[in-house]
């Protein structure tokens, strides 16, 4: 008798580890895949390719917020971006983030991917192939290469208004969100 309750005994300890062991796999599986579906792309881009993405969303106000991960105003600001771009996503609104991190080896580093996903930036995210040096700064027009800096286009596709870092300038969201809604009413007209 004891030899079958052994038997019986390990049959069961060995369906309680064969079940837990599917369980993790299936964790780990799920897991997998919700950071799969969470995964954000991030493009490399000169002044050249930046300009086509303006272009390509002609007929729409587009909010483009330049940053980088090693500036703490950037990372304070940025998720108001993201809410900003929830809010007005079926308004005829694009937002575009531009960050001036340097690629490495011609791709985006490891803690711009992590920001943005752990920040849920599901717009067009865009790594500047210059850095906010004279060369870069100059190229996309950010005053001293100060940042953060905002740009927004109207539908032409033109500048409607810059918002500037600096020693003396200081904007707030709600500053760039008002100028969302004049982009939005001034193109009604």
């Amino acid at each position: 008798m004891d030899d079958v309750q052994t038997r019986r005994r390990n049959w069961l300890k060995n369906s309680l580890i064969t079940n837990c062991l599917l369980v993790a796999i299936l964790a780990v599986t799920v897991f997998g895949q919700a950071q799969a579906s969470k995964t954000i792309g991030v493009r490399v881009v000169d002044k050249a390719g930046y300009d086509k993405v303006i272009a390509a969303n002609k007929g729409k106000v587009i909010v483009v917020d330049c940053w980088a991960t090693w500036c703490v105003p950037c990372r304070k600001a940025f998720p108001k971006t993201v809410e900003l771009s929830k809010a007005y996503a079926d308004k005829d609104v694009v937002v575009v983030s531009l960050c001036f991190d340097g690629a490495v080896k011609g791709q985006a580093p490891e803690p711009v991917k992590q920001f943005l996903a752990l920040n849920d930036a599901y717009f067009e995210n865009l790594l500047s192939s210059l850095d906010i040096s004279e060369e870069g700064a100059e190229a996309f027009d950010i005053p001293d290469g100060a940042l953060p800096h905002f740009k927004i286009y109207g539908k032409d596709g033109k500048v409607f208004k810059v918002f500037k870092s600096g020693e003396d300038k200081e904007f707030k969201h709600e500053d760039i969100e008002a100028a969302v809604k004049s982009a939005l009413k001034a193109q009604k007209k």
